[in-house]
Order: C-alpha cells, then structure tokens, then sequence
C-alpha cells in the first residue's frame, strides 16, 4: 500500500492559506525521530513542494508550525570546503527526481555533486552519502541554539538545545553519530555545529537520538542501527509501514481515491510520537520536560487533544489497539508525574485550546476494553482532578474550572467561553463514564449532571449557544457569522452543535430533531461570509471557509468534523452521505494542495478515512459510530469486509455500536 502513499500530501503552504500545514516525514509509524528536506529554514515553514533549494537533511520534531520545533538539526552532505556563511551553502536540486517517502529519503545535490539516501529508525537513521566529484567528501551538523559536539576516532557525540518557540528548562537532544571511516578533518561551525571531511567516496553514517543522555543515544545505536545498512533499515521501515497501511485494504475502481486515501492514513500514524527508550536493563525512560526529570515507563507526546480526539484515537482504536492502550499509559504516567493529564504536549505541556479532551480519549479507550484494570483505576483518579481542581496560573487543566462549577458555565469574561463550557459538560460526559465502569455510580450521576450544563448557553430568540457573564447577560448585538469572542477559531455556527454526548438534549431545545434537521440545512446552506469579529483580523481558517462552497460548515477545521454526520444521529442519514461524499470528493486529494486546512497531528487525514470508511465516532467515549456509506465498492477492515466488520456493531440504520 505503500506505492500509493505521497508523503507530501498538504504540504503546499503559506502563513496566510493552509492546504495541510505540514511537511513529508520519512520516519517508523509513531516514532521519535522525524527526518525531512529543508527549503527555507527562515520560519516555522521550513518545507516547500516548489522550491529547487536544498539547504539540508532536517532532524524535526514539529507538529505544527504554530507550536514550533524542538531539538532540531540539520544534516548537510557536501563536497570540497563548506560555505562559512550560513545562508550561502544551500544547493539546488530537482525535487521531481527526489524522494521523500515514509520509508526512505533520497536526493541528488547539484552544487556538490553528491548523492544522499536516508532511512529511519524509531530514534535515529542510517545516511548514506556518495560524492561524484575529486573533491574531498562532506558531512555537516549544523545546529539552531547552543550546541556541542566531541569527536573520537568514527564517533562524534554531543547535544543541541534548540527550541523555537517555547523554553523548556533542561530540554536537551543527544546524539551518537557513528561514521564509516574517521574523519580527516573536523572544524566548528556556528552554535558550536561541525563540519567533517573523509577520504572516501562513500561515507556511511548512523545517527542516533536521545532526550536523556549521551550514554543512551549510545545505547539507542547499539539497539536499532549497530550492524545494520541502510538498505535493511529502509527495507524494515517499508515492512512496518506496509503491515499497518494493509490493515485496511480498499478496491481500485477510483485511483485518485485510492491515492489520496493511503496519503491520508499515513499521517494518522505519525502523532502523537513515541518519546521513550529503553535503558541498559530493557525498561522504558521518558525525559518529561515539564518536571525536568528521567522518569520511568513509557510516555508520548507532540498531540493536541482539542484536535486529535475526535477522530485519531477513534481510528487507532479500531486497527491498534494495544498501540492505544500504550499512550494513554504514557498519559496516566505524565499524570503522575505533573500531577496533571496533558492538554497539548511538545513535548511538554502548551496548555493550549479550550478544554481538557484526553477526557474523551481515555472514555473512549475505557468504553471499548481498551483499557482496563490497574490502568483504568490510575486513569480515574487523573480524572477526577481534571473535573473539579483548578489549574489557574499554569498550563493544565481546564480554563475557567471555578466559575463553570459555580455558575453552570464557562463566563464570557474568559475568552471562547462557549467553546469552555461544552467542552467542560462534554468532559464530565466522559469522566461519567470511567466512573461507572468503577463501579462509582453517585461520581457518575454528578458528572452526567453537569455534562447538561451546555444548556444554560442555549439563546432559543437566535438559535445558537451563546456567552454570559456571571450574572447571565449576553453581549448585543448578536452577529453568528463574527468569529473569536465566545468562540474558538469560528463563529456560534460552527461552534453551535458541539453537543455530540447529547444530540437528543441539543435537538430538544430547538424544539425536535426535525427543527435541528432544519437549522442543520441553514447552515450548509448560508454563504460562506465571516465578520473578524474577536480576532480583529482575518485568520487563514477564515480565508479557507470562504474559499470554497459548503456554506458554514468549515470543513477546513476541527469544530466542522462532526457536522455532517449529525444528519444521520437525527434520523438525515442521506443527508449525511450526501454531505460527506461532497466534502471529501471536493475539499482533500493525494496532491501538495490536498487539505482543506490544517492536518493537526493527523485528525484532519482520520476525518477523510472515516469518510471513505463510511462511519465516523461522533461522539467518543460512546462505543459507537454513525454511518453513511463507503466511498469504495470493496473495503477490509483488519481483515473482515466492511458489512461484516458494520455488522458486528450495528444498533439502528444510522449507528454502528
């Protein structure tokens, strides 16, 4: 499946426009290390599908360009003497002829005349460099902070502190980069990077990482490139990306389907990454940036809840489960050592978006078996904080904790305090739950009391869920096309029905499910206008809505996923199909341009497979789906046809349970 896969799929972008937000990554499904082309490394967009520039092999942890990277590096294969001048050693090259696919990294450097191969391992990759010239044979590290670097005899270790947006104290990339043949000459470049010369004209190399120590990047290279050439590292990287794209299988009756369906599912396998490794008794540390420490167990990171847990985790829980039983270990573990659950971790805690949402992804790993025992018990009491605990004056937990336990609801002094409150109410759903898997009905009774709380928002005169303040006034005039205020990264109509725990409760308050139906098509129907409102500009999730024909379903971002699918929860399910099919027929494709905004850490690309799959997890924490239909005439799920794998969880026309 892997022939079908373009790994630079969205990555056509600019700061003002997102086809994705993202770049190629050549990497093992989840793992630590990412490795892609450089173009421009002046900003956060480091990547460009059009640019004939190379400026090097970039090491990169960045999930986003708005969150930024961390222990990121650049490799630069070259001939003769490297350019003292940073912004001069840049080489073209012919981006048609190279390749950056999930398995390996290939290109040719026209300045220096010099072939580069790359294949990766979960913590490091194997180079290989051969250069076509007289001239001696090149390999820089150049770095992006305060770095250094000790050469003995063919190994060269050392560490980089870079980080470009936020400052975590103590965060530090190691490394142990073993060569060929030793180096004739080593001199130092800027931020105390190096540049190494060989005699040989093919020179191999093996870089391994670590957030915990020199001595283990060792051990890192040691484990997963010691003794092993490139062409068995790249061949073992294809066989476990092969193994996981095969677990759903489609037919070929539409090729560009087919393309861009595989491009999709293979970002859904690439957050959150794996963030531990394993010391010299076999257990797995985590270097955890917020407390500073080595901890024990295993831990992921660079995931943005708010995003992925609508449909990433939904998606992994179907195909890999045990994978998903693993992060939310990884979460619990975090939980413990903070003392709170993660919000959006890079690689420690952002705190940003509304809500608390790892809520919703451990119910729903709670609710499916997933996660059981020991686990679920540890998972509760993590919970538990997030409900009733406030995280004023840190990064965790939820934003305006107090005021929705006193009043109901998040109030409008807080900003997006809509998105808050049914965010808060949807989190209690969850934690509900967990709670009466442990046996804890009154907690649970509480909670689902609470999850309602959403109701006190509800404006019957416009229709919409609206901000208060604490003593219940709502700001006029009302504008639903104005985005910000009350709102995140939208306005009241697309973030009106985030009420997927209680579609019945929300479509009571219109009056019936056919007066919600009715509201449903109002949207779709609405021109795609937009007031800057809030944000006092305009935003690109703005520009993306406005540029294509769906009314205000701005399917171009996360508060938009569910809507289409609301339809079949209320009884519509061919106004669903035929939404669903249109949208993903007319908003993704396997091409640079081929998202209709940002693909955060994969939920975007999952949102497509659901699409094709023909279900989707409108509400996680409930073991259950609602349906349209397939968009392939054959499709496997881990090997069952999808009538027989619907078939095993069908509950009514419209749900999969």
């Amino acid at each position: 499946m892997l022939e079908f896969v373009n790994a630079k799929i969205g990555s056509l972008n600019e700061r003002r426009f997102s086809n994705g937000n993202i770049y190629p990554v050549t990497a093992r499904p989840f793992g630590m290390a990412h490795f892609t082309v450089q173009t421009d490394g002046s900003s956060n967009w480091f990547y460009s599908p059009l640019s004939h520039a190379f400026e090097g092999i970039r090491l990169t942890h960045q999930p986003s360009p708005w969150v930024g990277d961390y222990g990121h590096m650049l490799f630069l294969p070259y001939s003769g003497e490297l350019c003292k001048e940073p912004h001069r050693r840049w080489s073209s090259y012919r981006p048609d002829r190279a390749a950056i696919e999930p398995n390996g990294l290939r290109a040719y450097l026209q300045r220096y005349r010099v072939s580069v191969s790359l294949a990766p391992t979960v913590r490091g990759a194997a180079v290989t460099i051969e250069n076509h010239t007289e001239k001696p044979t090149g390999f820089a590290l150049i770095p992006y902070a305060e770095s250094a670097f000790t050469l003995a005899g063919q190994a060269l270790t050392g560490y980089t502190d870079a980080q470009s947006i936020w400052d975590f104290k103590g965060l530090r990339e190691y490394f142990y980069v073993y060569f060929s043949e030793a180096p004739v000459s080593v001199s130092e470049i800027e931020n105390g990077g190096v540049a190494l010369s060989f005699a040989g004209k093919r020179v191999e190399v093996a870089i391994a990482t670590s957030f915990i120590s020199i001595e283990q990047a060792k051990r890192n290279y040691e484990t997963e490139l010691k003794g092993n050439p490139l062409a068995r590292i790249e061949e073992n990287a294809k066989r476990e990306w092969e193994d996981l794209l095969s677990r759903i299988r489609v037919s070929d009756e539409n090729p560009e389907r087919k393309k861009t369906f595989y491009s999709c599912f293979y970002r859904t396998m690439l957050y959150p990454r794996i963030f531990y490794e394993y010391d010299g008794a076999g257990k797995p540390v985590h270097y955890n940036a917020d407390t500073g420490k080595t901890e024990r167990g295993v831990f992921y990171t660079d995931n943005g809840f708010w995003d992925t847990y609508r449909t990433v985790y939904p998606l992994l829980s179907i195909l890999m489960p045990d994978r998903v039983r693993e992060m939310i270990e990884g979460f619990v573990n975090y939980a413990e050592e903070t003392g709170w659950l993660p919000k959006w971790l890079s690689p420690g805690e952002f705190g940003l978006m509304p809500g608390t949402l790892v809520e919703a992804v451990i119910a729903d790993a709670c609710v499916k078996g997933i996660v059981t025992g020991e686990l679920r018990k540890r998972a509760y009491r993590a919970l538990l904080k997030n409900a009733y605990a406030s995280g004023a004056g840190t990064r965790h937990g939820r934003t305006g904790a107090e005021e929705y336990a006193k009043y109901g609801y998040v109030p409008d002094s807080f900003r997006e305090s809509v998105n808050h409150t049914c965010d808060c109410a949807y989190g209690d759903f969850c934690i509900a739950q967990v709670a009466r898997l442990e046996g804890d009905e009154q907690e649970a009774e509480r909670l689902l009391k609470r999850s309602q709380s959403y109701r006190n928002l509800f404006d019957a005169k416009s229709g919409f869920l609206r901000g208060k303040d604490i003593d219940g006034n709502r700001k006029e005039p009302f504008d639903p096309y104005s985005w910000g205020g009350d709102y995140c990264e939208g306005s009241a109509w697309q973030n009106g029905f985030s009420v997927c725990h209680d579609i019945d409760g929300l479509a009571s308050l219109y009056g019936g499910k056919e007066k919600l139906c009715l509201k449903l098509d109002e949207l779709f129907s609405a021109d795609p206008v937009f007031e800057t409102g809030g944000y006092g500009e305009e935003i690109h999730e703005m520009s993306e809505m406005a540029s294509v024909d769906f009314g205000q379903c701005a399917i171009s971002n996360q508060p938009s996923f569910h809507l289409p699918w609301l339809y079949a929860a209320l009884g519509e399910r061919k106004k669903t199909e035929y939404w669903v099919e249109k949208l993903a027929g007319g908003a993704f494709s396997s091409a640079i341009d081929g998202f209709p905004g940002d693909e955060d850490n994969g939920t975007m690309a999952a949102w497509y497979v659901f699409a094709c799959l023909g279900f989707y997890p409108l509400c996680p924490g409930k073991a259950e789906f609602v349906c349209s239909k397939p968009l392939f005439e054959k499709i496997k799920v881990c090997g069952k046809p999808i009538e027989r794998f619907a078939d095993n969880f069908i509950k009514s026309e419209a749900v999969v349970k």
